[in-house]
């Protein structure tokens, strides 16, 4: 049974990857229960186990997989699992990528819609820099697979190709208006803005931070890799290398958003607010498909705000 398909005051029996747990404390009594993070390819639970033993604690302390069965409850509005049986499943017995959500756009169109991006920069040093980049084969690789945050936006693999594909899309359709702007730059910059994330998350199981995402950040790795790739390009334009920098390095728009720069060109100014937008009308989206009949979502704390879906 997947995760999606799972509904409150009915049983429940799967194979869930476990991406965190720990103990807690009774209040009104002695001893512990534990609580579990439980994910599949169709997304994440919460579980509580509320009888425990020292070989359920041996087991997690060994194994993230388990087939486990109990009773969907419901806490606070949240759906969440009431686990009663746990056993551990060997890695080898079984696909991981069942269990590691995805984006549910297929990759087969993603790609064609990236192709497509591509071919419309006209110039030939951005186009050549481009295609040598995103057909670079560990680049390229990790580009297609890599979640695009950890939590709030596309958070399952192809991710991040899904979002800046999207972005793109916006970017470049939003420069259609503004015959200042220079669409090529705008295309390539959207496309990138995101590109220190392949090395900013580990994500073959759950997504998590690497030392390097956490020492240095998104930005600063995607600037590296650029700049290393551009200079491998004989006569590339400085004023096109200095100028995509910024929009990566402007891209989250505010200091305190941890941007170094903020947007001073018009190009910048055109990716910051398409990256904002898709990543915000996502999580509206995504509020719509997890709450179908309410009128309100939850409280969506990245947003600030409730949303209304109806």
């Amino acid at each position: 049974m997947m995760i999606q398909n799972l509904k409150s005051g009915e049983p429940f029996k799967g194979i869930f990857l476990i991406t965190d747990w720990k103990e807690a404390a009774f209040r009104n009594k002695p001893g512990h229960y534990l609580i579990l993070t439980c994910q599949d390819r169709s997304g994440s639970i919460g579980g509580k186990v509320w009888e425990i033993n020292s070989q359920m604690q041996n087991w997690l302390q060994e194994f993230d997989i388990f087939e486990m069965s109990g009773q969907v409850n419901e806490f606070r509005g949240v759906s969440e699992l009431t686990i009663e049986t746990l056993q551990p499943i060997p890695e080898n017995s079984i696909d991981l990528a069942e269990l590691l959500p995805a984006s549910p756009i297929p990759a087969s169109d993603l790609e064609k819609r990236l192709k497509a991006l591509i071919q419309e920069i006209k110039d030939p040093y951005l186009n050549l820099f481009m295609n040598q980049i995103l057909n670079d084969p560990k680049i390229g690789e990790a580009y297609r697979s890599c979640p695009a945050a950890r939590k709030i936006h596309q958070a399952y693999l192809r991710g991040l190709w899904e979002h800046s594909v999207k972005v793109a899309e916006l970017a470049s359709s939003l420069a259609a208006h503004y015959p200042e702007a220079d669409r090529d730059l705008i295309i390539a910059g959207a496309l990138l803005h995101d590109l220190g994330k392949i090395s900013e998350y580990e994500y073959m199981r759950g997504i998590e931070v690497t030392t390097e995402g956490r020492l240095l950040g998104h930005i600063l790795i995607g600037i590296q890799l650029v700049l290393r790739e551009i200079d491998k390009i004989l006569g590339f334009p400085i004023a096109y290398k200095t100028k995509l920098m910024h929009i990566l390095a402007s891209h989250h728009g505010r200091y305190e958003w941890q941007s170094p720069k903020r947007p001073k060109t018009v190009e910048a100014f055109i990716v910051h607010y398409a990256d904002a937008m898709e990543a915000e009308l996502w999580q509206f989206r995504h509020a719509k498909e997890e709450h179908p009949d309410s009128e309100w979502s939850p409280y969506m704390p990245s947003m600030e705000r409730y949303l209304y879906l109806k």
